[in-house]
């Protein structure tokens, strides 16, 4: 059996834009990818709302800084054949103002610590596999959206589309797996930051398709 760790936000726990609840889990795309995986992979779900890449968020005391928990979960879930980053979206809120390159320079030090801990784990010193996936990004109505205020309206917008090309420099310099989000799906237009029940779908089938290319 394969194991694959999806560490990441309230887009990785299903948080659902309709009614502020959270898709059962068939609908979210942890779950569409274990159907589509099937019982020879095992996907181990690790969402959080609100988690940043390595951000101390002041109104949350440690538990939204993804750093924190990273090595416990890394080491609670081994032996992992892949793990699965999706965070970065919520470094972009006003209150952090970091731009995209400070952002990705986060996603960097997850990749890091992922490649090794798990090789300090591994009998044979090799780490697991790692796909960095730059986040979806923010839509245009985040200027209208309730969190348009959190997120700093426009800013966070036009932030979200420079994450790509610094996600994928990070991918390359660790020689990781690179997928972009943005280029598979979209935010839901509820609240221009959460994915619809088809944004799960259509990301699930292809992050489902890209782990059989990596784990083959």
């Amino acid at each position: 059996m394969k194991d694959i760790l999806c560490y990441g936000d309230s887009n990785t726990y299903g948080f659902n834009p309709e009614n502020n609840g959270r898709y059962d889990y068939d609908k979210r795309w942890t779950g569409i990818m274990q159907n589509i995986l099937g019982n020879k992979y095992r996907v181990i779900e690790e969402g959080l709302n609100s988690r940043t890449t390595v951000l101390d968020d002041p109104y949350y005391d440690d538990i939204k800084n993804g750093k924190t928990y990273f090595p416990a979960c890394i080491k609670s879930h081994y032996p992992l054949d892949l793990i699965i980053i999706m965070l970065g979206t919520n470094d972009l809120k006003e209150k952090f103002h970091v731009s995209p390159c400070d952002v990705a320079k986060g996603a960097a030090i997850l990749t890091k610590m992922a490649l090794d801990i798990t090789a300090e784990k591994s009998l044979t010193n090799i780490p697991s596999k790692v796909l960095l996936v730059s986040p979806i990004h923010i839509g245009e109505g985040i200027n209208t959206s309730q969190s348009g205020e959190e997120f700093g309206y426009m800013r966070s917008y036009e932030l979200s589309r420079n994450l790509a090309k610094n996600y994928e420099i990070v991918a390359k310099e660790l020689k990781v797996e690179f997928i972009d989000a943005s280029l598979i799906t979209k935010a839901s237009e509820i609240d221009s930051l959460h994915l619809s029940e088809e944004g799960h779908k259509l990301l699930g089938e292809a992050l489902a398709k890209r782990c059989i290319e990596i784990l083959s």
